[in-house]
């Protein structure tokens, strides 16, 4: 901006003191003829005094004017845009939250009939799986906003990384299995210890894990991995042959609201809580997290624990 300022500045006082060298010419020498009193030195020199600082001065707020209404402009359309995406969010989470209060409702206004009563067992499952689903949602919620507020307090202790990954693993295995995929694990086993939150890690596992089961086909297969790359940092992630993301929605997975404007390339959209919670949870770790995806062709999202975090300090170049 200061060298636009300059050139602008340089350019507009040339101008003004041709202008006045111009002037002084015609009025002394063309009107006057007073040849004696003409002193094209001294012209060009006050010119130069009074031009540069007056210059200097308009085109700076010319600019300075120019900038604030660009940036005016671009909070407004910000604005405009976490509006719009808020309203899609709330859209989706009044629909995410009515689903499963219409089926506890449902099924337990049916266990109210005595003409129900051989099906009470199956109906009680099904408000019990709907209630556990409107409480993971309620936490999904409440997770967001204390990551938004800066309020997330992690309960630290070293922990040993590759068995947490290996228990969220087995964890989620009935479901990989129901869904007709297979999960293989990538972990090394010379991993360190870690300072972390298990709660918070373990949520980011499940989440990945999820959107993995969630957005891939049958028959194919799901990749847990961790690795202690070689500059100390610890890498861990999911990888999966799944639906995969457009390159223009990739900048706004991660984003509050980001689910409700983009996501994966598939009919099956959550509530978009997920990516938003993991980065957050990432960032309170002091770690950075990546993903890589093709439409059709999947997606590998890699979360980076720093260095500081890991309690034995011997890397290993990761495995491609």
């Amino acid at each position: 901006m200061l060298r636009e300022k300059i050139v602008t500045t340089l350019v507009w006082s040339a101008m003004c003191i041709a202008g006045a060298m111009a002037a002084d010419y015609l009025v002394t020498i063309v009107l006057l003829r007073a040849y004696a009193s003409y002193a094209p030195l001294i012209t060009l020199a006050v010119a130069t005094i009074v031009s540069l600082p007056t210059t200097y001065t308009l085109v700076s707020g010319r600019i300075n004017l120019r900038r604030a209404r660009d940036e005016l402009t671009k909070a407004r359309d910000a604005a405009l845009e976490a509006d719009r995406a808020k309203s899609l969010f709330f859209s989706n989470m009044s629909h995410e939250l009515r689903t499963p209060l219409n089926a506890i409702l449902g099924f337990s206004e049916l266990l109210s009939l005595d003409i129900f009563a051989e099906k009470r067992v199956e109906y009680a499952g099904l408000i019990n799986n709907a209630g556990s689903h409107l409480l993971d949602l309620v936490n999904d919620l409440l997770d967001l906003s204390r990551i938004e507020a800066g309020k997330l307090e992690l309960h630290l202790e070293p922990l040993g990384l590759a068995t947490l990954i290996e228990e969220c693993a087995n964890t989620v295995e009935p479901r990989v299995r129901a869904a007709k995929l297979r999960l293989v694990r990538n972990i090394e086993r010379s991993l360190p210890d870690a300072t972390v939150d298990r709660r918070a890690l373990k949520q980011i596992l499940f989440n990945l894990l999820g959107n993995a089961i969630k957005f891939s086909e049958p028959d194919k297969t799901i990749e847990v991995f961790a690795a202690l790359v070689t500059s100390g940092e610890l890498a861990f992630g999911v990888k999966d042959q799944g639906v995969g993301i457009a390159p223009e929605d990739l900048a706004h997975v991660f984003e509050r609201f980001g689910q409700a404007r983009h996501d994966v390339s598939n009919p099956q959209e959550g509530a978009g809580l997920g990516l938003p919670i993991v980065k957050g949870l990432v960032d309170a770790h002091g770690g950075r997290i990546e993903m890589e995806s093709a439409v059709g062709r999947g997606t590998c999202v890699t979360v980076w624990l720093p260095a500081s975090a890991t309690v034995a300090r011997e890397a290993k170049a990761i495995a491609s």
